[in-house]
């Protein structure tokens, strides 16, 4: 059994990218607000070019400019930085990772490929599909729970992918309580060392209390040093606290959350 990368715990920004009034990247402000969130105590690191960072609609260029810019800051700062891929086949998500190797990156978080969710696709596949990235490359991976059902990799496939020797962390963000607290307790009586980090911004504390250990959520660029105090409380055991500080965070929660969201991607 593979020691557990401590790295990868506590709370991770999946920053948002921000463009000027033509629609390009404001490069300057994303090294302003990313250099502003390294400050906060408890921030672990920064994940670019996520959903909320406006991964699905930026150009493969763009994407290399925001991961530059945000290495740069993470590693001036001494924090981990995730750098989000969206691949649609197994030889692109390799070459995208070879990229991500020559750049100031710790990590990557890959999105489900889009024919996983086409049709019925055997679990077997999901897992070949990680089998052969972790082949190609050393890059620690972050596997990817994401909010749509058709496309969620049930307990026992993330507890085999969890095996593989690079994948480190894995961010859940099912929305889906029960299916949750299923992988929790699979990934514990396998002794997995993966690191789990909510992507479950309506019940972040509950998660800390079955066993993740941090968060990945895009709210967190609202009230940051306020998420990132309920990590910390979290992390110390301290659930009453971090449940009296998620109570607090209701309201953003709700409103970073109302519909339709889509609309809040800046580019769509």
């Amino acid at each position: 059994m593979t020691k557990p990368d401590n790295r990868f715990r506590g709370l991770f920004i999946p920053h948002v990218t921000p463009f000027d009034a033509s629609g390009a990247l404001d490069l300057e402000s994303l090294e302003r607000l990313t250099s502003y969130q390294t400050t906060v105590n408890g921030v672990a690191g920064l994940v670019s070019c996520a959903r909320i960072g406006e991964g699905p609609v930026l150009s493969v260029d763009e994407k290399r400019r925001v991961y530059e810019v945000v290495g740069n800051v993470a590693r001036k700062s001494g924090r981990v930085h995730i750098a989000t891929i969206m691949p649609q086949s197994t030889d692109e998500a390799i070459h995208l990772i070879r990229d991500l190797e020559t750049l100031p990156v710790d990590a990557t978080m890959i999105f489900p490929p889009l024919l996983l969710a086409w049709g019925k696709v055997e679990n077997e596949l999901k897992f070949r599909f990680f089998e052969d990235v972790t082949r190609a490359t050393r890059l620690p991976l972050v596997l990817f729970q994401i909010p749509v059902r058709s496309y969620w990799y049930d307990p026992q496939t993330i507890c085999r992918i969890a095996e593989l020797e690079n994948v480190v962390a894995f961010k859940e963000a099912s929305f889906d309580i029960n299916l949750f607290t299923d992988t929790m307790r699979q990934l514990e009586r396998q002794n997995s060392t993966m690191q789990v980090l909510t992507g479950n911004d309506r019940f972040v504390a509950e998660s800390y209390e079955l066993g993740a250990s941090g968060a990945l959520i895009g709210v967190s660029n609202v009230a940051t040093a306020k998420w990132a105090a309920m990590d910390l409380a979290a992390q110390a055991g301290d659930f009453k606290r971090a449940t009296a500080l998620q109570k607090e965070l209701e309201a953003i929660k709700e409103l970073v959350f109302s519909e339709p969201i889509v609309e809040a991607v800046a580019r769509i």
